[in-house]
Parts: structure tokens; sequence; C-alpha cells
């Protein structure tokens, strides 16, 4: 939500400050100085840097985004790519037990819907707890595992329970 709130921060910046970036660059009709105490020269420079995190900021929250609906971390992306590769060498397709769907899988991230909490949680920055405890995570009805992998294939060994 850090990255939403930052895009959405930093796109308002410069949004409304357009009238007062051309003031400061003197492209407008106004013969009156400049009437902040901020320099012309600093005010530049944050709207430009407000315009270059708004878009640098808001790639990697589109790619949060995606890996999140589709229920797989970034080390968990590298791991099924393997995955996909030795099950499609036996002629098996590889399915990830954790890929609930894009909308149900943000739904259980946010926390958000029947079981969780309001959709309004996610406008205002208040903390959620997430559903689960961390250990044990929802996966695809009727799936235990990942279908194509078999034992042993795993490149990330389970944690032994005691």
């Amino acid at each position: 939500m850090f990255l939403a709130y930052m895009v959405l921060a930093t796109f308002c910046f410069a949004a409304l400050g357009y009238p007062h970036m051309l003031e400061a660059l003197g492209i407008t009709f106004s013969r009156d100085p400049w009437p902040y105490h901020v320099p012309e020269i600093a005010y530049i420079l944050t709207y430009i840097l407000s315009g270059v995190l708004c878009l640098a900021v808001g790639v990697m929250f589109a790619y949060h985004l995606y890996t999140v609906a589709g229920g797989e971390t970034s080390v968990e992306g590298q791991d099924h790519e393997h995955y996909r590769s030795v099950a499609k060498g036996r002629g098996e397709a590889f399915v990830n037990s954790y890929d609930l769907g894009k909308l149900q899988n943000l739904i259980y991230f946010f926390n958000v819907g029947e079981d969780g909490y309001p959709l309004y949680t996610l406008a205002l920055p208040l903390r959620v707890p997430p559903y689960t405890d961390g250990r044990s995570w929802a996966r695809r009805e009727g799936y235990e595992s990942h279908h194509g992998v078999r034992q042993g294939e795993e490149l990330t060994d389970e944690e032994d329970e005691d």
C-alpha cells in the first residue's frame, strides 16, 4: 500500500503543481516575481523528482500487483519457471497450487472481502493483519502440492515441522 500511496502523492503533486512549474520556468504571462520562499530551481528539481518517482514507483507497484495476482513471490517466480520446464520435459503441465485466481489472490493478499476487512481499508492507512499465520497459506481445492513437480525436484526444502 505504501507504493500506491507514493504513486498517488507524487501524481497529485505533479498534476496540481504544473502551473507553478510553468511560473518557475518563466513561461507564464505574469510579470510578477516568484512569490514563494522556495527558490525556483528548488521547486523545478522537486517537481522533476516527483514526476520521475511517480513513473518509477508506478512501474514497481504494477509489477508487484501482477506477481501478487499470480500467487507467487519473485523467488517463487524463478522456481516456477524451472518447474514448468521440468514438467514440460515430461509432457506434464505445472500448476501453482497457491494460485487461486487473480482476484482471489488479491483479496487474500489485502485481506478484504467477505472473510476479511471492508474495502475502504485499502484507501486508509490502517494496519490490517494478514489472513494467515505466516506458516500456512490457502491452496487450490484438491491440491496439497504443485502439480507437475515430483518429490525431490523442489528447489527449496520444506522446513521440518517439530
